[in-house]
This record gives structure tokens, C-alpha cells and sequence, in this order.
């Protein structure tokens, strides 16, 4: 299998990028590197939206306490709730350093967004995220007046190692009878530790993500088993029952095939599934390069997908 180009756009940006602001080649050696991967851990400068209005909450968690960042397009209430979940390999990122795409969703999809401060591998492995962000989730189902919102219409959001974490999320709300999830939208998700996937085998020298920063992350996260199915989504027995899904998976990303695959076997099983593949975009394109056609055009798409499910 050869990798496909990568937009010239996409590719501009990479070959021009400050690698010390994060490392747009090289995933595997940075996560290995205390230094370097120190930086990653930190929360970048928080972009400003006077639209929106942001502020922490604490509530008690799994672990302790657990911080959820709520971002409220004005002061109107019985709006739907999106409980958002950050990427970051599952050993780095927060609520603030994908800040950006979480005013873009309050904005324009109209919904409180919810962005759960899950803690890290591999200090905290499998199932501490999963476990926060199941913890987050029927918080809000209980609290959702507190941030404005409506327990009827929540949907779970996430993009990478977040993509993972929401799909075991919805699965787990499944399984456990609640809370209600109407829809579940995952951005070039990582959804099996097996690595198996046509992209996860071939793909080993990408830009962005590559097959030695998933082995990497794997490790930290769930390394012995990849237990079915909240650390290892795909291989859940039965995806029926699901809420509807919107699934975009990025062209030249590892990734990239059991995304689809993941999407296929929701679509198998009765769930209604949108996926979408974005031509030359690489892993993290959207959330590196905002500004990117390709990035703008998909944030639209994420918009619309969820905008049509929370407002229909």
C-alpha cells in the first residue's frame, strides 16, 4: 500500500512549521524524549471568543477531582450539550490546547460544549480517561441545567486519542443504560490497539502520527491486552444500539482504515454513519492548520454533521 501525497497546501505548512511548538514529524522519538515531551504537556496561550463564555467546573470524579471546561454561547438556557474529549497520543493535551475547536463547535453549532480534563497515561493508564469521561458524561445528564443545558440532547465529540475515548464512552452508556446519547461525532479516531488495519501496517513514516507513535502510545496507555471494547472500541462484539455516528478520517494518517473500518461495522450493525475521508490531509491537520482549506472545509463539516443531529 503507498502512502498518498499530502495536500500541497497541508505540505506548505509542515515543511515551513516551528517543530518546537510541536513536532509535526516525529511523534514516536518526542513522546520518548522528557524534555521535548515536557512541552507538550503544557497548556498553550487561550485563544479568546467574547461570543462565548468559558469557565471550569469541578466535580468529583474516579480519581478525585475532575476539572470540565464548559464554553456557553451567551446566557440561553435548555441548549444541547456536546461533551467534547481532547486528543494528545492519550499522554498529553487538555481542554485548552484544542480550545479553539471547542468555541468553533459552541458557536456554531449553538451548543454548550463540555471539554473533560481527563487524566494522562502513563502515569494514569487505561481505564482512567475512559473512566472520566464516562464520570463527565453522566454528570452533565444529571447537571445539565448548571451549564445551560438539555439532558435530551447530548452528544459526545472527539478527535484522536479523544475519538477513542468518546466511541468507548457511547459504548459504555450503551452497555450501562445511560445516560442518553443522541449522537457521537469522531475525528480520524484511533479505535483498535491492535494496529492491524491496512494504514496502521503500511503507514509508518507519516507526517504528524506515525507507526512508532502508536506503538508508543499503546504502550502508555493499555499495553497488555487492549481490552475489549472501552480501551479498544472495534473490537466491541456488537455495535448495535449506537447513536448515529459522523466519522471522518484523514487520507494520509495511520489511522486512516480503521476509521472506515470502525464506521463499516457501525453501518453493518443498523447504526446510521456518515463517514467522511478528507483527500491529503494528514492526522491532526484540522486542529495544526485551522486555517487550511481543506481544515476549514472539514470543521464545516463537523459543524454541520452535529448542528443537524442537536437541532433537528
Amino acid at each position: 500500500m503507498s502512502v498518498p501525497p499530502v495536500d500541497a497546501e497541508i505540505q506548505t505548512l509542515l515543511d515551513t512549521a516551528d517543530t518546537g511548538v510541536f513536532p509535526v514529524y516525529g511523534l514516536d522519538a518526542v513522546l520518548a524524549e522528557p524534555e521535548r515531551y515536557a512541552l507538550l504537556r503544557q497548556r498553550p496561550d487561550t485563544p479568546v471568543d467574547d461570543r462565548v463564555k468559558v469557565r471550569d467546573l469541578f466535580i468529583p470524579g474516579p480519581g478525585g477531582q475532575l476539572r470540565l471546561r464548559v464554553y456557553r454561547p451567551g446566557a440561553r438556557d435548555d441548549l444541547p450539550v456536546i461533551l467534547y474529549v481532547h486528543g494528545g497520543a492519550f499522554t498529553y493535551g487538555s481542554p485548552e490546547a484544542e480550545e479553539e475547536r471547542s468555541l468553533r463547535y459552541a458557536r456554531d453549532v449553538d451548543a454548550v460544549v463540555v471539554s473533560v480534563d481527563y487524566r494522562l497515561a502513563p502515569e494514569h493508564p487505561y481505564p482512567a480517561a475512559a473512566d472520566d469521561a464516562y464520570a463527565a458524561l453522566t454528570w452533565i445528564a444529571a447537571n445539565a441545567a448548571q451549564v445551560g443545558g438539555d439532558p435530551e440532547r447530548i452528544a459526545v465529540a472527539g478527535g484522536s486519542a479523544g475519538g477513542n475515548i468518546a466511541a468507548s464512552t457511547v459504548l459504555r452508556a450503551r452497555d450501562l443504560g445511560g445516560p442518553h446519547v443522541v449522537f457521537q461525532s469522531l475525528t480520524y479516531p484511533g479505535v483498535d490497539g491492535g494496529l492491524t488495519s491496512g494504514s496502521a501496517r503500511e503507514f509508518t513514516d507519516t507526517p504528524v502520527l506515525n507507526r512508532g507513535a502508536l506503538e508508543l502510545a499503546w504502550r502508555y496507555y493499555a499495553e497488555e491486552s487492549h481490552p475489549a471494547p472501552y480501551a479498544s472500541p472495534f473490537r466491541a462484539a456488537d455495535l448495535g444500539g449506537l447513536p448515529p455516528a459522523y466519522i471522518a478520517v484523514a487520507e494520509v494518517d495511520p489511522l486512516r482504515d480503521e476509521g472506515r473500518d470502525y464506521a463499516a461495522r457501525l453501518s453493518a450493525a443498523g447504526v446510521t454513519t456518515e463517514l467522511v475521508q478528507v483527500p491529503g490531509a494528514v492526522h491532526g491537520f484540522d486542529l495544526l492548520f485551522p486555517k487550511a482549506r481543506i481544515s476549514e472545509r472539514s470543521l464545516t463539516d463537523q459543524v454541520r454533521a452535529l448542528r443537524e443531529a442537536l437541532h433537528s
